[in-house]
Formats: structure tokens, C-alpha cells, sequence
């Protein structure tokens, strides 16, 4: 019977555990990257697109985006968690929301984003005991780069595809990462949330 039991446990866990296509990330870049106001910006535009709840359900279907932001050394300078409600849009600065406030101080010119959707209460880039990620399906992502020649610049808009993710491995250390930069800022190395629209 114990035998029965705990085989029925097991087989519990492994059908409530989401299939590892489902667990997603969105990465990105950003270049020619000033920060200085009234220079040309880049956006990231997130999107829930409102499968997992609605305005009127608890929580209103809320996603967190866990947003991890590295400079061209492969640091990790800036990191927060912002919450996008059911067929909402958040739409960030690169120069205003993601490197205004680096840990080393130094605004990253390049550098790469890392994008975690995933249902938390209440939203934290810093906690791996709340993540419960959400499948590509329920989430979207969008990105204008800067170019530049010796001439002219211009700004291109892309969609960013969803890359498989490994929990353990780099969820574990984008949390563990910025739990880093957060403690070691004191106030730096936190991105901001800009309210919704």
C-alpha cells in the first residue's frame, strides 16, 4: 500500500510539473546606448497577452516580467520585477528605465536583457521559491535597436522569440545574480518599473 502511495505522489508531481518547452526567456540586446537625455532611446515592449486570466479575475491574470540587464563585460548591472496585468503593455526606456542606475555607476554603452515571465505574488527578481514560469504562449516581447553608420542612424523595431530555459541552472542564476547586485547596490543596480499607461 506505502509502495501504491507513493508512487501515485510521484506521479502527481510529475504531471502538475510543466513540460520543460514551457519554460521560457526572452533575450535581447542594446547598442549605442548614451543615456543621456534627449539622445535617441531604445523600447522594450512586453506584453501579457491574456490567456491566463482577466481584469476581473484575482490577481487579474498578472504576469511578472523578472528583467535581468548585463553590460558588454557580461555583468550584470541592473535587475527588477514588473507586473503586467492581463492584456496589458509595459513599455520600458533602455536609457531611462533599464541602465539610469547601474551598480558600477557606469552606463552600459551594449549590453544584453534577459526577460523572465512567471507568476509571483508579489513580483521579485530575487526570489526562486515564487517562480512558476509561464509558457510562451501567454507572453510577448518586442525590441527598437539604435544603428548607427558614419552617416546616418536609424531605429529598427523586432519581435524577440522565446529561448528554451533551464530553471536550475540560469533562472538560478539570474535570481542568485541579482540578489548579488541588489545587496552589494544599496539602491544601485535596480531597474525601474515605469507605471502603466
Amino acid at each position: 500500500m506505502k509502495k501504491f502511495v507513493c508512487l501515485t505522489a510521484l506521479c502527481v508531481l510529475l504531471l502538475a510539473a510543466p513540460a520543460f518547452g514551457q519554460f521560457k526567456f526572452f533575450v535581447d540586446y542594446f547598442s549605442n546606448n548614451t543615456g543621456v537625455p534627449g539622445d535617441p532611446d531604445q523600447t522594450i515592449r512586453l506584453t501579457n497577452i491574456g490567456i491566463t486570466g482577466t481584469p476581473l479575475s484575482p490577481n487579474e491574470g498578472t504576469i511578472c516580467a523578472n528583467i535581468y540587464v548585463f553590460d558588454n563585460n557580461q555583468e550584470m548591472v541592473e535587475c527588477c520585477s514588473c507586473p503586467i496585468t492581463a492584456n496589458g503593455l509595459l513599455e520600458l526606456s533602455v536609457a531611462r528605465d533599464l541602465t539610469a542606475n547601474p551598480l558600477t555607476s557606469v552606463v552600459p554603452v551594449a549590453g544584453v536583457v534577459k526577460i523572465f515571465p512567471n507568476f509571483q505574488t508579489p513580483c521579485s527578481p530575487t526570489s526562486f521559491a515564487l517562480i512558476t514560469p509561464v509558457g510562451d504562449r501567454a507572453f510577448s516581447a518586442f525590441a527598437t535597436h539604435l544603428q548607427t553608420t558614419p552617416t546616418a542612424s536609424f531605429v529598427t523595431e523586432t519581435i524577440i522569440p522565446p529561448s528554451s530555459l533551464q530553471l536550475q541552472t540560469e533562472a538560478g542564476f539570474l535570481v542568485q545574480a541579482c540578489s548579488f547586485v541588489q545587496y552589494l547596490g544599496s539602491g544601485k543596480g535596480t531597474c525601474t518599473c515605469p507605471s502603466a499607461p
